[in-house]
């Protein structure tokens, strides 16, 4: 199955202090590569920049989005479809963040599931979710 990797993913990737979350992110990379499963909505990426330049500094973000863009997961800009999509739940669920309903979006677009913690994503309804 598809999986749709958000932000929180990759912040926990990354920066998670315990060594068997790391070990676990590391390896559904691993598999999603292999399996050819897992997407990255570029959105993402801008997230994690954002996110990461508070844990550790712009460059140091920078050099974690190229790890990512060049991870060999597949990186999904967004298109008209998907930018109606992500707008449609965000006109219907005012409380969750536009970049969530842009993963969200493709993730249901293209019949996957997101992986991510992030209570926003329960509040949509039809919006498969699953965790590490």
């Amino acid at each position: 199955m598809i999986e749709v990797l958000d932000t929180r993913f990759f912040v926990e990737h990354f920066f998670s202090t315990k060594p068997a979350v790391h070990e676990k992110t590391r390896d559904r990379i691993r598999d999603l590569r292999r399996r050819r499963e897992g997407i990255v909505p570029l959105v993402v990426v801008a997230e994690l920049v954002d996110q990461a330049c508070r844990f550790a500094g712009r460059r140091e973000a920078e050099q974690k989005a190229e790890g990512v863009l060049g991870s060999g997961l597949e990186i999904h800009p967004m298109d008209p479809a998907t930018a109606i999509a992500a707008g449609a739940l965000r006109c219907s669920h005012r409380r969750v963040p536009l970049a969530d309903c842009i993963v969200a979006a493709v993730a249901d677009r293209l019949g996957g599931r997101v992986v991510s913690d992030d209570r926003h994503f329960r509040e949509l309804k039809g919006i498969r979710i699953s965790w590490l």
